[in-house]
């Protein structure tokens, strides 16, 4: 009976741990679409901001993460495309991620190509708004001021729109947080220097599925 009564003792503390992480999520999930929303609506940099960060807390993130790390796409591929077919598939890593400079990126310039200039602005001004978010975490100068990061990808596009080249990644572990140092070649100037991300986000996310 003690046997039975332990094992009893042990599946309700995991049914109301699992019930309140769940409630916990589905509030950010709830206030990602509110953010979403009023973005959608009047892109503005605060909101932008707190999508951010309220988006590595959704279910979404865990999803799109592991995702990210069994199937890497290159969007590059995308200009071989049909203009059409690219746009598409913008617009459905927006629709998991709306924070994604790719998604932008891509939703921008297609819409252009395709003469839809008022989408085509929207999705640049989003995008400049995200840089803009990424530049009001942190210089990337050092450990102390690192950009503030939600993946892999999103660090390799923010590299590349400011018409740098990755040269490496080193994996620094500090003060329980993690970070991503790159090494960046300046290809006007050939100047090499380092960037610090902080991509505790994406490595807690990492930790907890396994």
């Amino acid at each position: 009976m003690k046997l039975n009564m332990h094992i009893l003792v042990i599946f309700v503390v995991f049914f109301i741990s699992s019930c309140s992480s769940s409630l916990v999520y589905n509030l950010h999930d709830s206030r990602y679409d509110d953010l979403l929303e009023n973005i959608k609506l009047e892109p503005n940099l605060t909101a932008v901001r707190e999508l951010r960060h309220v988006y590595i807390l959704t279910q979404r993130y865990k999803k799109n993460i592991n995702e990210e790390k069994a199937n890497h796409p290159q969007f590059q591929a995308l200009v071989h495309e049909d203009l059409n077919t690219t746009l598409l598939k913008a617009y459905v890593a927006l629709e998991k991620n709306y924070t994604s400079l790719n998604g932008h990126y891509w939703a921008m310039a297609t819409s252009f190509e395709l003469g839809e200039k008022e989408k085509s602005k929207y999705h640049q001004s989003l995008l400049n708004i995200l840089l803009e978010a990424i530049w009001a975490s942190g210089d990337g100068r050092s450990i102390t001021t690192a950009f503030f990061s939600t993946s892999t990808r999103e660090i390799h596009s923010f590299i590349e729109l400011h018409g740098l080249d990755i040269i490496s990644h080193t994996l620094i572990h500090r003060d329980e947080k993690s970070y991503d140092q790159v090494k960046i070649k300046d290809l006007k100037t050939g100047q090499l220097f380092d960037w610090y991300f902080d991509i505790s986000a994406q490595k807690n996310v990492t930790i907890s599925i396994q």
